[in-house]
């Protein structure tokens, strides 16, 4: 009995899902998510953002950056389907996170889903009640606005 608790314990899934509707074109709102260096403008819990890898932002684009709950994260573009899908895979010592967009365009601006799945490591699964609560609170009604902000106080280019 404690193994079979213990795994379905190891397999728990923090979800969170937020959406929200930018006054700018889907390629605009790609190029701007897809570059995590632009991050700290719209994600309070992302500071110092580098991009580790060579090239152009695109598949398999490496950044590591310091997120505030779970330290140095290193994160990688695993889907780039421009203006549409995007994704990536983040990792650090206490979690991993799969993070998934979709955009679709709408008149002059765009719809943007998000959905991301965390799951904790280590001792950081007894504190999985608590950050649910926190993640659900806090992401799902201040991502979106953010993001929001932060794309449409720039000037749109054409």
């Amino acid at each position: 009995m404690c193994g079979r608790r213990a795994r379905r314990y190891a397999r728990a899934v923090i979800r969170t899902d937020w959406q929200v509707r930018v006054d700018r074109t889907p390629e605009q709102v790609f190029d701007f998510v897809a570059d995590l260096r632009n991050g700290p403008a719209w994600n309070p819990d992302s500071s110092n953002v580098v991009m580790t890898s060579d090239g152009p932002v695109g598949p398999g684009s490496v950044f590591e950056e310091d997120r505030e709950r779970f330290g140095r994260t290193v994160t990688t573009i695993d889907l780039f389907e421009r203006p549409k899908r995007l994704g990536f895979d983040a990792h650090a010592s206490r979690i991993r996170v799969r993070v998934r967009y979709a955009l679709e365009q709408d008149g002059a601006g765009t719809n943007v889903v998000c959905t991301a799945e965390l799951r904790l490591r280590g001792a950081s699964r007894l504190l999985e009640p608590m950050l649910a609560a926190v993640a659900k609170r806090g992401v799902e009604t201040s991502r979106g606005p953010a993001l929001k902000t932060a794309l449409e106080r720039e000037r749109p280019v054409p």
